[in-house]
């Protein structure tokens, strides 16, 4: 869903390219007022086309607590500047601008201004994506694991390192508590990753109980899983962690049936 925005939405980020504009005027006033032989004898250089242009692609719709990830990798332009409407803490941006990744906990539309420079030429370009109870229209590259959508999968691979006689009965015990802290996230009861961490460890020994010992080789892979989304923006914020354990949840009651 790509759109030209009108000359009015390039405001709302013109700011970041001002600088461009400005080294052109000061070379112009250098050039009038100096007597500098240099600037007597400059001869104009080859004209480059310096179009710039957004190239976005992503999923136009997800459903709640899906992960969508944008990307603007094929575009013509140096810098790149985002900007959601309405503003959320569940958007990261990274590689240079360059890509970008969003989430949310409830149903909505949300807008996405994506703006780009190639010299002294701007780009302006507005992408929306709906949030809905379910579904979800993959982007062009999927990420390796998805916590939205993959590690559900994952769960289920990880517990096979798991040798427990009564492994169905304490994934499913397991499960609950990871649902336990996770209801705890969404309520602010838990705010920072040290936290949860923590809280997920008590629930743990409690769920398993004299069992912990066997549960450690698939604790020890999960906690490697989530260090690879943390460091990657896509575990940082709390509803990124509560969107995360329930697919942990899920995982662990596909094991427990």
């Amino acid at each position: 869903m790509l759109k030209t925005v009108n000359p009015w939405a390039a405001a709302i980020l013109i700011s970041i390219f001002v600088v461009l504009g400005s080294f052109a005027i000061y070379d112009k006033y250098i050039a009038k007022h100096t007597g500098s032989a240099v600037y007597d004898n400059l001869s104009p250089g080859p004209v480059i086309n310096a179009k710039a242009e957004i190239i976005i692609e992503g999923p136009n719709e997800i459903g709640v607590g899906q992960l969508a990830r944008l990307d603007v990798s094929k575009s013509v332009g140096k810098t790149f500047k985002w900007k959601t409407l309405p503003p959320t803490q569940n958007f990261e941006v990274f590689d240079d601008g360059r890509k970008a990744v969003f989430s949310s906990g409830t149903a909505g539309e949300y807008t996405f201004i994506v703006a780009c420079a190639n010299d002294n030429d701007v780009d302006v370009k507005t992408y929306i994506i709906k949030v809905g109870d379910s579904g979800v229209t993959p982007g062009p590259t999927p990420l390796p694991i998805n916590p939205a959508t993959g590690m559900m999968g994952k769960v289920v691979e990880l517990t096979k390192l798991v040798n427990a006689p009564n492994k169905k009965a304490e994934s499913a015990k397991l499960a609950a508590s990871f649902t336990d802290v996770a209801t705890q996230i969404t309520a602010g009861q838990l705010t920072t990753a040290e936290q949860i961490i923590e809280a997920q460890k008590i629930a743990n020994r409690a769920a398993v109980g004299n069992s912990l010992t066997a549960w450690v080789p698939f604790l020890e892979a999960l906690q490697k899983e989530m260090k690879t989304q943390a460091e990657s923006g896509l575990l940082v914020t709390p509803e990124q962690h509560a969107a995360l354990w329930t697919q942990i949840a899920a995982g662990l009651n596909l094991v427990a049936k």
